[in-house]
């Protein structure tokens, strides 16, 4: 039997509407095949959508490998060229924080205030919702989330209390006035507690020397920051702390990893019980056409043509149910975030909040290779699905078949 006709009568069992049982069968199995490639596929894109922009809207921004301890800016200014010369650092920055207290009438909220350096502010300007080229001494740029809990916004001024000394020394806090010059708005956690000022105005405010708590370095590879904060770590006298930024949010990017990979193994066992469901339809159907492979079989058929027309049409079923969930899953997945929009504009909540999440928006990230990766595991779980029902079928007696099959 040549291959053509093989694959013509495998096509003919899955896709011919008048072959009862047989058709039914197949329908059934491309149809959960397709739901279950489809969610999964929906799945992955969201959590790849949340990986992404972990990666890029805050480990963007965060420090890679942080620097600190005492020291005065001479010495800060030197660490900072000992370590620009390193292999893999492509970006180096002093910062200052302070901690303090930031009131609004009666509004009072416990915040940081970090000093940066023009180059540090570079990474923050995409999110800003002002035009500022550079913060001057006296501005101050808050998250979206800290200045909705204090009521401010662009323009207003906001005063902060600063701890100048210990009350046993008899110093009293120092206040200053600041203005609001733009809200930062990443739509992550980072937006719940920023407070951003120049960096000699936040290091000097108090009237003290200006001196830098940290340097802040970007690598070329975010990934080696665990390995590379040791090698630094050699090269600092014991004075100075290194960090780098698996220590604050690594947990939390394990985290989305590690739920991005269960979820990936529980749907994929869906995807495997819909491929193996081809076995129960198709051992129904060696029993429901016992007589058409009898007949194949007295028309010249080798044992060889029915197990590829029962394996291609195992195949068939698997090309088009994972075709088709994959155009629905892609589908679905571009449709998610404008379906979370509305959810949230029918029941007047926020589904996703910073905080409790690290994003206050449900992202998206529909990868190429996930989908194929997909169709080819569920083409080839049917295909290999399809081999028990095709070693049943060549055990059909022939003359029994026929015998049982005449009026």
């Amino acid at each position: 039997m040549l291959w053509r006709d093989r694959l013509d009568l495998a096509v003919r069992q899955v896709l011919d509407r008048g072959r009862g049982l047989s058709g039914f069968l197949s329908r059934l199995s491309i149809l959960g095949l397709t739901l279950a490639v489809a969610v999964l596929l929906a799945v992955l894109a969201v959590m790849n959508g949340f990986e992404r922009e972990m990666r890029e809207r805050i480990l963007g921004v965060v420090p890679h490998i942080s620097i600190q301890g005492f020291a005065d800016l001479a010495t800060w200014r030197e660490v900072q060229t000992r370590v620009m010369a390193l292999d893999g650092v492509v970006e180096t920055a002093l910062f200052h924080e302070r901690d303090l207290l930031a009131v609004r009438g009666s509004r009072v909220d416990a915040a940081t205030l970090l000093g940066i350096e023009p180059a540090t502010w570079t990474r923050w300007q995409p999110w800003s919702s002002a035009v500022v080229e550079r913060l001057e001494p006296g501005q101050v740029v808050l998250g979206t989330g800290l200045a909705r809990r204090l009521g401010v916004g662009p323009g207003d001024p906001l005063r902060v209390v600063a701890p100048e000394g210990s009350l046993e020394a008899g110093t009293l806090p120092v206040t200053r006035v600041l203005a609001v010059v733009s809200l930062i708005d990443s739509g992550t956690e980072l937006d719940e507690a920023l407070m951003l000022a120049d960096f000699e105005y936040t290091a000097g405010m108090l009237g003290d020397a200006v001196t830098a708590t940290g340097v802040a370095l970007q690598l070329e590879q975010l990934f080696d920051a665990p390995r590379r904060r040791w090698e630094f770590r050699q090269q600092l006298s014991p004075a100075f702390y290194v960090s780098d930024w698996s220590v604050r949010h690594g947990n939390l990017y394990a985290a989305i990893r590690l739920s991005r990979d269960l979820v990936t193994l529980l749907l994929l066992s869906i995807i495997a019980v819909a491929a193996f469901n081809v076995v129960s339809s198709l051992v129904l159907v060696v029993s429901d056409r016992r007589g058409f492979i009898a007949m194949l079989q007295t028309m010249g058929a080798t044992q060889a043509d029915i197990v590829w027309i029962f394996l291609l049409q195992g195949a068939w079923i698997g090309v088009l149910g994972a075709s088709m969930g994959v155009l629905l899953g892609w589908l679905l997945a571009s449709a998610l975030p404008t379906l979370a929009a509305a959810v949230e504009w029918l029941v007047g909540v926020q589904l996703l909040n910073t905080d409790v999440y690290p994003l206050d928006f449900l992202p998206v990230d529909t990868r190429a290779a996930d989908a194929l990766w997909l169709w080819s595991v569920s083409v080839v779980l049917c295909l290999l699905a399809a081999i028990v029902p095709a070693r049943r079928a060549i055990r059909v007696p022939v003359a029994t078949a026929l015998a049982s099959s005449q009026p």
